[in-house]
């Protein structure tokens, strides 16, 4: 009787390697075909097109006005955060207080 049981587990074990084999070999075909298209697209770029070169210029660039905005835009920010921070802070004192662990 285990002779039928040891049949079993082989053919088993020959169909579950036979099911990996399969799905192995369709994903290699489907990698072979992404990568056909990939070297398409590498071929389709053109090497003889210069790269321009982008010049780093921090800051806004531009007319007087347009730098003046933008100042003016920096400062209402950092005092909008200064003014948050202090809330914040206004807030944390008062949950402290409220413990009683401040004078």
């Amino acid at each position: 009787m285990w002779w039928l049981v040891w049949i079993l587990l082989v053919l088993a074990a020959l169909g579950t390697g036979a099911l990996l084999t399969l799905r192995l070999w369709r994903q290699a075909k489907a990698l072979g075909r992404d990568l056909a298209v990939a070297a398409e697209l590498t071929a389709r770029l053109d090497d003889d097109a210069p790269v321009p070169a982008a010049v780093h210029a921090p800051g806004a660039l531009g007319e007087p006005a347009t730098l003046d905005a933008a100042r003016a835009t920096r400062a209402r920010i950092t005092d909008e955060r200064v003014r948050l921070r202090r809330a914040r802070l206004d807030r944390a004192r008062g949950r402290w207080r409220g413990h009683g662990l401040t004078d």
